[in-house]
This record gives C-alpha cells, sequence and structure tokens, in this order.
C-alpha cells in the first residue's frame, strides 16, 4: 500500500506531491521581530531531517503491513500483569511501528490494566441520535445540514469505502470537548542522551488572574514537578504557557439553541485559540490569537503581540507546517490534527486493537526511559480507528501523517509523520484522562464525561531530538461569555503582558 490515499472525495486523483520548498510563513512572520539567536531554532527545526537512527528507513509500507500481519492478533496478557523488556515480542502487535522501538530499555515496566469506559456526554449521545441521519457529504467533502453530535456512526466506516476517510476526519473534528480546553501548558525541549539532573521544570505558575476572570478555579497548580521527570534526556530549554481554545458552535449543550454559544457572531466560527507564553522572560507576553471559521473553506485568521515590538501584527495561519517556537510541534499537530479537513485527502484503513495510556493513574504526567520520554503509568489495551491524511498542498513538509484515534470517543493516541522522502521523521505519543477521574482540578472537570489533555511528546527521529509538552492542570471550565470576549478580543492584545 503506498502513501497516496484513494481519490479524494469528489472523485478527483491526488495531486502529484513535489519536492517541498521550506516556507517560514507563520513562524517567520513572528520570529523576524524576536532575537536572531532564537530565529535561527525554527530554522534548525525546519531543516531537512538526517537520518540515524535504523527507525528513520520505515515508511508508510511499513504500517500497512503491521495492519495486515496483526489484523486478527489476541494478547496473551491481562490486566494485572507488568510486561518488561523480555515481553516486547509479545506486544509488538499491539504498538505500532517507530514507538514499539523505544520501549526497549532494561528499565520497562508496562502495568496492564482493565480499560475502564469513557462514555461521552449524555447530551452529545443525544445529539448524534436525533440528528445523525440528517448529515451528509458535499462533493467536495464538506459537511451538509450538522448540527451537533458525532457526524457519523462507527459502524459506516469501512476500509472499502472511499468516502470513510473523511467522515472520519469529521468525526475527529467535532469529538466532544464541552465548551473548549483551558490551563497551563509546559514545553520541554528534550536532546536525546545525559541526564537531566537538575533541569527539569519545577512550579508550575498561574494563569495570569485576568485570563480566567469567571472561571471557577479552586485547585492550585503544583509547586514541584520536577520528581514526576524520571529518566534521561537532556532538558534544553523549558517555556511555559497558557491554552485556552473556546468553541463557538454545534455544541451539544446548546442544541435547542442552534448549537451556538450567546456571543455576537458566534455562529461565524467553530473556535478560536489563544496561546500566551509566561516563561522565560525572553518570550514572556509573546501571545498568538487565532480564529477557525464555521466555513470549512476559508482560511483562518491569526494574530500575534510581540513585546518586543509592543504592537499586534497581523500574521499569516496558512502555513501551519512550520516549527513552533523552535520546538518540534506545528500548529496542524495540536490534538493529532489541528488543520483545516478539507486541506487533506484522508484514508480510513480499519480498526484495530492497541496498547496505549489511555486511562493515566496520576492526575499530572509521568516519565521515565533512557531520553525521559516514555509515559511511567498503566496502559490499556483498545478499539482504535485508524487514519492516513495525505496535504492536497505539494508544498506541506509531510509527505502523509498516520492517526491512532479511540473509537469510543474519536481521541488521539499515536500519530506519525513522514518527510518528503516518505521517511518516518516524527512519532507523537497522546495522553489524555477522563475527567470523572481527576482527583484535583475536579472543578473544571467533573461532570463534562470527555478526554482532557495530560500530555504530549513529540519524538524527531531523524534528528534525536524531541519535544514533551506536558498540561498539569487542564480542565473544561464552564462557558463565561465575559471571560471568552476578554481573551479573544484582538484590541487587548497590547495589553495582557502589563
Amino acid at each position: 500500500m503506498s502513501d497516496t490515499p484513494g481519490t479524494y472525495a469528489d472523485g478527483r486523483n491526488p495531486v502529484t506531491l513535489r519536492r517541498y520548498q521550506p516556507n517560514l510563513g507563520f513562524a517567520a512572520a513572528v520570529w523576524r521581530w524576536l532575537s536572531p539567536a532564537l530565529s535561527l531554532l525554527v530554522i534548525f527545526c525546519l531543516a531537512s531531517p538526517a537520518r540515524s537512527q535504523d527507525t528513520t528507513s520505515y515508511t508508510f509500507d511499513n504500517y500497512t503491513a503491521w495492519l495486515r500481519q496483526y489484523a486478527d492478533a489476541k494478547p496473551d496478557f491481562k490486566p494485572g500483569d507488568v510486561l518488561t523488556v523480555k515481553d516486547l515480542e509479545r506486544i509488538r502487535p499491539f504498538i505500532p511501528p517507530g514507538y514499539f522501538e523505544q520501549l526497549n530499555f532494561p528499565e520497562l515496566h508496562m502495568e496492564i490494566a482493565q480499560p475502564s469506559p469513557h462514555p461521552m456526554d449524555r447530551v452529545y449521545q443525544d445529539c448524534t441520535e436525533k440528528y445523525g441521519a440528517q448529515v451528509r457529504l458535499a462533493p467536495d467533502g464538506a459537511l451538509v445540514n450538522y448540527l451537533c453530535g458525532q457526524p457519523f456512526v462507527n459502524s459506516e466506516l469501512s476500509p472499502n469505502d472511499p468516502l470513510s476517510g473523511i467522515k472520519a476526519a469529521w468525526n475527529f473534528d467535532y469529538h466532544w470537548d464541552y465548551y473548549g480546553l483551558n490551563g497551563m501548558l509546559i514545553w520541554v525541549w528534550d536532546r536525546m542522551g545525559g541526564s537531566h539532573q537538575g533541569m527539569a521544570p519545577n512550579a508550575v505558575e498561574a494563569p495570569p488572574p485576568s485570563f480566567i476572570e469567571g472561571i471557577n478555579y479552586l485547585s492550585e497548580w503544583p509547586t514541584n514537578i520536577a520528581p514526576d521527570f524520571g529518566g534521561g534526556g537532556t532538558f534544553q530549554r523549558i517555556l511555559q504557557s497558557y491554552y485556552q481554545r473556546a468553541k463557538f458552535s454545534h455544541l451539544a449543550q446548546l442544541a435547542d439553541q442552534g448549537g451556538t454559544v450567546p456571543l455576537k457572531g458566534a455562529k461565524d466560527f467553530e473556535w478560536k485559540e489563544f496561546n500566551y507564553f509566561v516563561e522565560p522572560f525572553d518570550i514572556r507576553g509573546t501571545a498568538f490569537i487565532i480564529f477557525r471559521y464555521e466555513d470549512p473553506h476559508r482560511a483562518d485568521d491569526a494574530w500575534a503581540y510581540v513585546p518586543t515590538l509592543r504592537r499586534v501584527r497581523r500574521i499569516s495561519a496558512e502555513v501551519k507546517s512550520d516549527s513552533l517556537l523552535g520546538t518540534d510541534f506545528c500548529l496542524d499537530d495540536f490534538y493529532a490534527f489541528n488543520g483545516r479537513p478539507l486541506e487533506w485527502n484522508w484514508k480510513f484503513l480499519g480498526w484495530k486493537q492497541v496498547l496505549a495510556v489511555t486511562d493515566p493513574k496520576w492526575d499530572f504526567p509521568h516519565f521515565y526511559g533512557p531520553n525521559g520520554t516514555i509515559p511511567d503509568d498503566r496502559w490499556t489495551l483498545r478499539q482504535m480507528a485508524v487514519i492516513q491524511r495525505v496535504p492536497k498542498d505539494p508544498r506541506y513538509p509531510y509527505k502523509s501523517a498516520l492517526m491512532f484515534v479511540v473509537a469510543e470517543n474519536w481521541f488521539s493516541t499515536y500519530h506519525f509523520a513522514f518527510d518528503r522522502g516518505g521517511k518516518l521523521w516524527k512519532v507523537v505519543d497522546w495522553r489524555w484522562k477522563y475527567t470523572e477521574e481527576y482527583k484535583t482540578f475536579a472543578e473544571v472537570n467533573h461532570g463534562v464525561h470527555s478526554m482532557v489533555f495530560q500530555n504530549a511528546t513529540n519524538v524527531d527521529i531523524q534528528n534525536k531530538r524531541g519535544t514533551m509538552v506536558p498540561g498539569p492542570g487542564f480542565g473544561y471550565p464552564n462557558l463565561n461569555a465575559r471571560q471568552v470576549e476578554r481573551v479573544f478580543d484582538i484590541n487587548r492584545l497590547e495589553e495582557i503582558h502589563r
């Protein structure tokens, strides 16, 4: 099986992908205003990856071969077992290639747990049942007559149906996440080898009070998370940021109001995103706002505030594949996919039993392993959708990407990106925790019945580096219209650093 996912939703053949010519787009628009030294980090992250590990020879065909070979594999382990490096071959059928190899180290211990149910909220299920039958696809793959809930039931999806890919994309795009996520992120630049002793993050800075005005936060952000970062790796740089995504439309809890929040112009937006960096000092005050429109054909709008300039600049969010602030993530990598579905060709490859950390025992993520990137947690076996996406833009730095998504709730667990030559480049694992199982930050999680972000680790296997992004203190606060209006007010960007 090749990297080409068949035809588009309207029956056209995929475009011929040309050699990628680096376009600094989004990152360059911001970082050319910052120090030249930091700008070099963006260029470094966009440079042609050097091949240095055995897994860099992997292509998309390695994954389709793995899927075929282990399509009907049955585990010979059970909940309660603790697997070690001696058991690697027993788990090979259930861990995708590229990530599997990262587990080959002497200290490996995988506690196998019974997966707990993670049902989405009843209002989301009701929307699916009430309005699902009216949803259909336009010739170009856009959704028609969609109000709320899961656009397409899982039983509709089949590898033999060429439309199942774009249907799976919409299911992922509109999974249940209440009014949107809110909380603090830590960005850790990790280089392979060495020891990070004395370099791990410590206290988590609370969000600026003006950002969370009206949100009922009762729990406190942790003051010492350094012990959670075990294992090796060299931590070169640590950033902290406040993140919020606010959803504006297709909200199941507001179905009787047309699914939109009670804010002016809400029907024109799918969501808005806000990123504000609080540490370290050289980027403190840097902020981004991105608007995703309800019209799936309309380009995103984005703005940045850079403290050294003390002014707001409108920037291009069209090239969302650039390195974000020198990390290994790009904007399209958020959530495993944060782009616009119609800009990609999609293929549904089928269902697969996969091992992942989907029931974390900790409220805050724990790490270990030779490079400090492996989750020190319990693992569960779950049914997952396997989805391929290929960019329509021939300039995009990925030739394709492969996503593994939990069938029950459509949240990601792994995704793999392939470079322009078709070789494996980036391996990303995602950890989410069921809202009802949190002990801390229960005030912004309990009662939501969704999956809340806990961590994303992106390993660039070709350059022997990675970025870990734990989210200590994330949740789904209730809608506060005043808070949303203030945070996403473009005219206030110049004031937020004061």
